[in-house]
């Protein structure tokens, strides 16, 4: 149940009823970390003695906390943290209000006696408790997001098991990869409940987020949320921005920030500051959050390797990669009535800079002859763009849930985001269609509307949170180029002004419906839900003539899509201290624009594909979580959860590249000679079946004073047929993980307010590729070699990390994290790397935070 700051206003103690406990500090004095020593006892004694330790006016009714027990409760802690821990798995819930703390019995309902409350804060469910809504996702708080001081959102989720990183650390090279599915279509984001599409521009990122201003970030691996439509078959990342309540100190109804951050390695800094506040009352709140980066080219943890000597100037430090980016955010949160909210957001990043094409690889330098003909700098510009991003999101939602009635949780919400990127090359520059030519604009928009309700009621022995929703949703991508070379500079092809052929124009609008039913019975929840999606897609054609011709088979004509999601989830909570639980999902996609209407001019595979299947999944997901305290010391807690997993997906949309027929495959012939009948064909077509399996085990243990966790992840992955020949041998699967270890180990030591840790990456090498059983053969001389992923040799990589929290006079309100990336400079190539992409050397950053 959520709880908010009440206003004195708003509530009542009956007379005679409450008991006030505590002394009568400041509240500044409340934020003070304190040491706590407390026995299991009744909640009502316990609550008395906290309030004496903590020096809190904490308010209750005796008979709301009537045979409760309150756990013993040891070691140092913020008051308030020392209270919400005491409540921890009670039927007791704590709210916040002007005089301290109300402490009240929670609307019991079946849904939250069948949670497992966790003994610490973890990454696992909502980091606090686990459900059947939430068992299987990944929270990481802003704590963790601080200590991390990442440069992009892919790399704060790299340690996650089942989770990767891809492309290259270059500014907007990063894609996201979970459970061995990393097209930007498997992995959707949203900010603030803002659908991102992920930007699909070839060797390009897929996400341009600035994670300063990011507060959490959840990952649902798997297809197995409702709330998803159209794709998410690897998982959906959530992220939520700051918010005035995440910043202002205790006591406060105003505030500012200041932060300045530097990072080592590439000598950036990073600038940030906030003002924010809320009323007397608690009715509104807002932030103004502004944040720049300004940063020099990466290094290297060494030279890229170069055995034929073919490059004189190879340096460490990669040309073209420095940091150049301002960001912004503004929130509003009112509050009018308990019973109401609305919520509204802004966010904008902006980065510039000098850059090759791709952003996902590295380039590879100069020759020598290059140099003696345009100089090494002037051989380095040939090749540069200047690339301008832009990502924008607008985001709104207002929530009514009536106090006296279970059947209204009503929440509707409106968002729209934009990605702006625009490419230019000087005059200078070497200039071709593939790359984007003299300049090229691209824009992707986003409009979605929500409305979602939940009612609670019961039937008999079961308890159910019915939700009924519906969305809809326009996505556009417009694109253009221009190329002024004389081989376009004609009609034909508009006099160099068109789509590219790669990246066509068009728009996906997409209608949802959606039921679910949470069915609780004692400590078994059952949920099955059942989604309607009905997309349509239309392409614009193309503006150069030779691109918008019928008799190659270019038709940008729309085409539609429709059908049912059916999943059905399982939640068992065994034991207070043990659940399992299990998913079964049936879903689909649609064709993207891109897979729909990309055209070529020639004889064979000229064609839009209007003709294509809609990829379908069948995913599979079980395992247990298990949450254990008082193991080693009083007050410690270990939570450790398995999970299982196997999704075959069918139809699988991919590039209609290599063999064209199976006659072409049974002769050995070539495309135009056996598959004469076939033609002309489209770009893209479906191919085989794919089979993802595997698991992952991550552990989290927290005390008094040591923390740590640990996670393993395994995945493989089989084809049937070639990818570039489904009539040949089955192969195994792209995109996939290798397996990873990660391990953290830290201390804390209230003495001196800080937390100091370690934590390891142990990644296995990979060594099953497409190739490996498809290298050529009858009507193909390469095979699926161009779509292997990269095959990293076994490497782990360190980092050390430090967060310091002073709370003596003069230096409360400052905050100092420190962290080293690559603590021992290895060289290595990442998993899922792109071409020539090399780790990034040692890298120390810290950022000191002070807050007014």
């Amino acid at each position: 149940m959520k709880t908010r700051l009440l206003p004195h206003a708003r509530w009542r103690a009956p007379a005679g009823a409450t008991l006030m406990l505590g002394c009568l500090m400041s509240t500044l004095a409340q934020a003070q970390p304190r040491d706590f020593d407390l026995d299991a006892q009744p909640m009502e004694s316990a609550l008395t003695a906290l309030a004496r330790q903590g020096q809190l006016q904490i308010f209750f009714e005796s008979d709301q906390v009537q045979g409760v027990r309150g756990a013993a409760l040891r070691g140092r802690y913020e008051p308030e943290e020392a209270l919400r821990q005491l409540l921890l798995g009670s039927v007791l819930e704590v709210v916040h209000t002007q005089g301290g703390f109300v402490v009240r019995r929670r609307n019991a309902t079946a849904r939250d006696e069948n949670t497992i409350e966790l003994g610490s804060v973890s990454i696992m469910g909502d980091g606090r408790q686990v459900d059947a809504s939430n068992v299987g996702r990944s929270t990481l708080s802003s704590k963790e997001i601080e200590r991390q001081q990442a440069d992009n959102v892919p790399s704060l989720l790299q340690t996650l098991p089942g989770v990767s990183m891809g492309g290259s650390p270059k500014p907007g090279g990063q894609t996201m990869n979970i459970w061995g599915l990393g097209d930007a279509e498997d992995v959707p984001f949203t900010l603030d409940g803002a659908t991102k599409s992920g930007f699909e521009r070839y060797q390009q990122g897929t996400v341009f987020i600035e994670p300063e201003l990011i507060k959490s970030i959840e990952v649902d691996k798997g297809p197995h949320s409702v709330f998803t439509a159209n794709g998410g078959f690897g998982g959906t990342v959530h992220m939520e921005t700051k918010d005035a309540q995440d910043l202002l100190q205790d006591g406060h109804n105003a505030g500012a920030m200041l932060k300045y951050g530097y990072h080592s390695n590439d000598q950036q800094k990073i600038y940030s500051g906030a003002v924010y506040g809320r009323t007397d009352d608690g009715l509104a709140d807002s932030l103004l959050y502004l944040t720049g980066r300004d940063g020099r080219d990466i290094k290297l943890a060494d030279t890229i390797p170069d055995p034929d000597q073919r490059y004189p100037i190879n340096p460490q430090r990669l040309p073209n990669t420095a940091q150049d980016l301002d960001a912004g955010l503004f929130k509003l949160n009112l509050h009018p009535t308990e019973e109401h909210d609305l919520n509204l957001s802004w966010s904008r990043s902006k980065s510039t800079r000098w850059t090759p094409f791709s952003s996902a690889s590295y380039p590879t330098p100069p020759t020598q002859s290059n140099i003696n003909q345009y100089g090494y700098e002037g051989a380095l510009r040939r090749f540069l763009a200047h690339r301008e991003t832009i990502d924008t999101t607008w985001a709104s939602k207002y929530h009514f849930q009536p106090l006296d009635n279970p059947w209204v949780d009503l929440t509707l919400s409106y968002a729209q985001s934009k990605v702006e990127q625009v490419d230019e090359r000087e005059q200078t520059a070497f200039v071709q269609v593939a790359t984007g030519g003299r300049k090229m604009d691209t824009a992707y928009r986003d409009k979605v509307v929500e409305l979602r309700n939940t009612s609670r009621f019961e039937t008999g022995v079961l308890s159910h949170a019915l939700t009924l929703g519906g969305s809809w949703r326009k996505h556009n991508r417009d694109t253009r180029m221009y190329i002024d070379t004389s081989t376009y500079n004609n009609a034909n092809y508009n006099f160099g002004r068109f789509q590219p052929t790669f990246m066509p124009s068009g728009e996906q609008l997409t209608h949802s419906f959606y039921v679910q039913d949470a069915i609780d019975y004692g400590r078994l929840t059952l949920t099955p839900s059942m989604r309607f999606d009905s997309v349509r897609n239309e392409g614009e054609p193309n503006l150069a003539p030779i691109y918008n011709n019928s008799a190659r088979g270019h038709d940008y004509s729309s085409q539609s899509y429709s059908g049912w999601s059916p999943r059905l989830s399982l939640f068992w909570r065994a034991t207070d201290e043990l659940g399992f639980f299990a998913d079964y999902t049936q879903t689909w996609r649609a064709p993207l624009i891109d897979e729909q209407y990309e055209v070529q001019n020639s004889t064979t595979r000229p064609a839009t594909s209007r003709d294509l299947d809609p990829e379908r999944i069948r995913a599979l997901r079980f395992g247990s979580l298990v949450n254990l305290g008082d193991l080693l010391v009083n007050g410690d807690s270990l939570q450790l959860r398995t999970t299982l997993f196997r999704n075959r997906i069918k139809d699988e949309i991919f590039k209609n590249v290599g063999v064209g027929c199976a006659e072409q495959a049974a002769s050995d012939g070539t495309l135009s000679g056996s598959c004469g009948a076939y033609l002309p064909q489209g770009n893209y077509r479906n191919i085989g079946d794919l089979i993802i399996e595997g698991f992952e085990v991550e552990s989290f243990y927290d005390s008094a004073r040591v923390f740590g966790a640990l996670s393993y992840s395994w995945m493989s992955g089989e084809h049937d047929g070639a990818y570039t020949n489904p009539w040949g041998p089955d192969v195994w699967a792209r995109g996939i993980q290798p397996a990873k270890w990660v391990a953290t180990l830290g201390v804390k030591i209230p003495e001196v307010d800080m937390r100091l840790g370690w934590q390891g990456e142990f990644v296995r090498k990979t060594d099953r590729l497409p190739s490996d059983k498809y290298s050529g053969g009858m009507g193909s001389s390469v095979g699926d070699t161009f779509y292997d992923h990269f095959d990293n040799a076994s490497y782990d990589t360190h980092r050390v990390f430090a967060n310091w929290i002073p709370q003596q006079a003069g230096l409360k309100g400052t905050e100092v994290n420190f962290v080293v990336d690559n603590l021992f400079n290895r060289f290595y190539q990442p998993a899922l790397s792109g071409d020539r992409v090399y780790s990034q050397g040692r890298n120390a950053k810290i950022s000191i935070t002070r807050f007014f």
